[in-house]
């Protein structure tokens, strides 16, 4: 399932300023997630098949710290203002790709997969299963895993698009959007109903808030 996905896709920072230019561009502060780390952290965003595609232009031949990021197919480095602004600038127009613009608004992907995997270490393998169904049990295994899932967090623009590549049942997708509605009315009693504990409260409301605020209920 991991290859049917997009591979997550942007080169590790090379500077601090480059986070902030980031943030200029997506309209949102350079450091929202707390010890989630930046939003969009361009070091989450260059995936194994990624860096696959992209390893025949060397590793001795990088690209300058201004224009991070390598377009895979024809190897072209492009500056980060130029990611999601309308315009291709990659040959295969892979630096537009609303997967690509969506996952450089939300949470880093290794971010979100550990904080998926510390509620499942405080809680049990079968934790998730309040808030994805009955396919969350032991560890995510009938989602593809803590990584797929995460992935699709990322990637998915709204709820529909994430159950439906996850091939989620109907009833799981509404349930899942009862609790990001309560999250979005400020309602953590849902959160409470699901066995969050109160020392958790706080980073799970702010972490299902950062995917409702950049469109996953829209």
């Amino acid at each position: 399932m991991v290859g049917m996905l997009l591979p997550v896709c942007l080169v590790a920072l090379a500077s601090s300023s480059l986070a902030i230019e980031l943030s200029r561009v997506r309209g949102s502060p350079p450091a929202v997630l707390g010890q989630y780390g930046p939003a969009a952290g361009l070091s989450a965003l260059y995936g194994p098949a990624h860096r696959q595609r992209v390893k025949r232009f060397g590793a001795d031949n990088p690209c300058p710290a201004f224009e991070p990021f390598r377009c895979p197919e024809e190897g072209k480095c492009i500056s980060i203002q130029y990611l999601c602004d309308g315009a291709p600038d990659c040959m295969d127009g892979y630096d537009e790709d609303p997967r690509l613009c969506t996952a450089a608004r939300r949470p880093p992907v290794e971010e979100t997969s550990s904080f998926l995997k510390s509620l499942l270490a405080s809680h049990g393998p079968d934790y998730l299963e309040k808030l994805f169904g009955s396919k969350a049990r032991n560890n995510l295994e009938g989602l593809g895993g803590v990584d797929v899932v995460a992935i699709a967090l990322s990637e998915s623009q709204t709820i529909e698009d994430f159950g439906h590549s996850l091939h989620l049942p109907r009833a799981d997708i509404e349930h899942l959007r009862s609790v990001f509605m309560a999250v979005e009315n400020g309602d953590i009693g849902m959160l409470k109903s699901l066995g969050i504990k109160d020392s958790e409260l706080g980073d799970v409301k702010f972490f299902l808030e950062k995917l409702v605020n950049t469109g996953f209920l829209d």
